[in-house]
């Protein structure tokens, strides 16, 4: 049985047609979840792009493989086994295409095409590699990510050189190359797309496809900055208002979900090709995400929080023979199962000298889901201040802070929004769900979290005047590593600039932090329709 993985980034658990979502059409995937089990309350164990996708691959959590978000614990990081290494090992060819966040390593890929993030040079990047073959003058491909990091704005690179596209061009070449020179071999590829994370940049026809008008508001965009613990206020800040302003929201929102469309559109083309070559009898597919994106929603952008369109994923698996067509499972699973669903599908040895794995087979019922019933899902996030533990149950959710020790309680049967903070209203059940995560982080989290017995947690500091505000410099360096001779291969920094906001009606300067980003060294904004109010900032 070859395995194919297809997995997107930053994706929320709602953003699916099939999963409910009149703000976005995915037929191919909808298509796919028509074939096989949709599980709808897939959570993710860590909602960060790396520490998410170790615990995906390894089937362990951040306390084993050191990752507790998008940093690492202090010491060597241990080589676990995982789910490329395992099966390397049963024989198949492992092959990875797009964005891994690997920072070097493998982890048992034979073959890694890449397209990464915030790459430090070209050549470390082969997509990168492949505009410059084609001639593509493009400085950045996914989008500006300093001013404009989680703001509207557009890119220039056609259809058919787009990140998404080449994920997919790449992933079916995988595919025909295998069938025609390892057609005995099984095969394990992962597709990984970087879309939808910000920034919200699509190429033509998909930054227009939906009407900003016809999305939904955010969810809670002015809860007060009061309920949320201190180290959640950044989120607030990266949004640069974006969550009060309701044009600019909602066009945000019609780019995520234009995004989410145009890698709907490339995976149809993937699981086309695995048709047409007659391989998809023979290929049990994996769709998911590594975390989700709160959108405005709760006032926040990003991730890295407990809040359900943060922590839950889109999840489906269609494995021929064993998955029933049209399923919709709700059983409380996350991406630390698909390790141990390959290990008892595929009879893949594990090493015995290391402790069980936590998760379960997705397929321990026919049809897909559970063996054993789940009560709970945990989900646990960074480290010292920024630590904070969730327990995940259908009918409610528990947050331990480190951050000032806050506690929250949800009732997500009659609060499925968490609107309403009841750990106080409910006080006689929390001390039983404290305990509860306490025990779960000194035998499966960090015990680093502890004085003693004690929870460790941090002094909050004082409220904000206001919701803050700012930007954070994180642009990729790598055009500015180029030799001399081949800068003129990429666009200016006003050309790519102008370019990205040239469409953009919902956006002005006067909306942004642009004194902040003046403050911090940001690239001048000359030789731009900014300049003038760069200048005056």
């Amino acid at each position: 049985m070859n395995v194919l993985i297809l997995m997107t980034d930053q994706h929320r658990f709602d953003a699916l047609s099939c999963a409910g979502s009149a703000a976005v059409h995915t037929p191919n995937l909808d298509a796919l979840a028509a074939e096989g089990t949709r599980f709808s309350e897939a959570c993710c164990p860590t909602p960060v792009c790396i520490a998410s996708r170790h615990s995906f691959m390894t089937g362990r959590r951040a306390r084993d493989h050191r990752w507790v978000a998008n940093n690492a614990l202090p010491g060597p990081r241990p080589e676990l086994p995982t789910i490329m290494t395992l099966l390397h090992q049963q024989g198949y060819h492992t092959h990875g295409v797009g964005k891994m966040h690997f920072h070097g390593r493998h982890h048992g890929l034979e073959v890694h095409e890449r397209m990464e993030e915030c790459c430090p040079s070209r050549i470390d990047d082969d997509y990168l590699m492949y505009l410059e073959g084609q001639g593509v003058r493009t400085r950045y491909p996914q989008g500006l990510r300093d001013l404009l990091y989680y703001q509207p704005q557009t890119c220039g690179i056609p259809e058919r050189h787009s990140q998404n596209a080449w994920v997919a061009r790449r992933a079916i070449e995988c595919l025909r190359q295998h069938q025609r020179y390892r057609g005995d071999q099984p095969l394990f590829l992962w597709a990984s797309w970087i879309a939808p994370h910000p920034p919200f940049a699509p190429c033509e026809p998909y930054d227009s496809l939906y009407d900003p008008d016809d999305m939904p508001a955010p969810i809670y965009p002015g809860r007060p900055l009061a309920t949320l613990p201190s180290v959640t206020w950044g989120h607030r800040a990266r949004l640069d208002g974006a969550h009060m302003d309701p044009d600019r929201i909602k066009r945000i929102r019609a780019l995520y979900h234009g995004q989410i469309a145009h890698v709907d559109n490339a995976i149809g083309r993937v699981l086309a090709a695995l048709e047409q070559l007659g391989m998809a009898e023979d290929t049990a597919v994996l769709f998911t995400s590594d975390h989700g994106d709160m959108l405005g929603d709760h006032g926040l952008s990003q991730k890295n929080v407990p809040y359900e369109p943060s922590i839950r994923v889109p999840m489906i698996l269609r494995w021929p023979g064993r998955t029933t067509p049209g399923t919709v499972c709700d059983d409380l699973v996350g991406l630390t199962d698909v390790l141990p669903t390959l290990i008892d599908e595929l009879a893949v040895p594990y090493p015995t000298d290391l402790p069980p794995l936590p998760g379960a087979s997705l397929l321990g019922r026919d049809g897909g889901g559970l063996g054993r019933k789940r009560t709970g899902y945990m989900i646990d996030y960074g480290d010292r201040r920024n630590r904070w533990i969730c327990s995940r149950s259908k009918t409610h959710k528990y947050v331990l802070w480190a951050d000032g020790g806050a506690e929250e309680l949800y009732d997500l049967t009659n609060d499925p929004h968490e609107l309403t903070n009841i750990a106080a209203e409910k006080a006689g059940l929390v001390p039983g769900l404290r305990e509860r995560v306490l025990a779960w982080e000194r035998t499966q989290g960090l015990l680093q979290s502890f004085d003693g017995s004690a929870f460790r947690t941090f002094p909050a500091p004082p409220l904000p005047d206001g919701d803050p505000k700012g930007v954070n410099l994180n642009e990729s360096k790598w055009p500015d590593q180029l030799p001399v001779e081949e800068r003129h291969t990429v666009e200016t920094f006003a050309e790519a600039f102008s370019r990205a906001v040239a469409k953009e009606t919902a956006l002005s300067p006067d909306k942004l932090s642009l004194s902040d980003y003046k403050r911090k060294r940001g690239a001048p904004l000359k030789e731009t329709p900014w300049q003038e109010a760069w200048e005056k900032a």
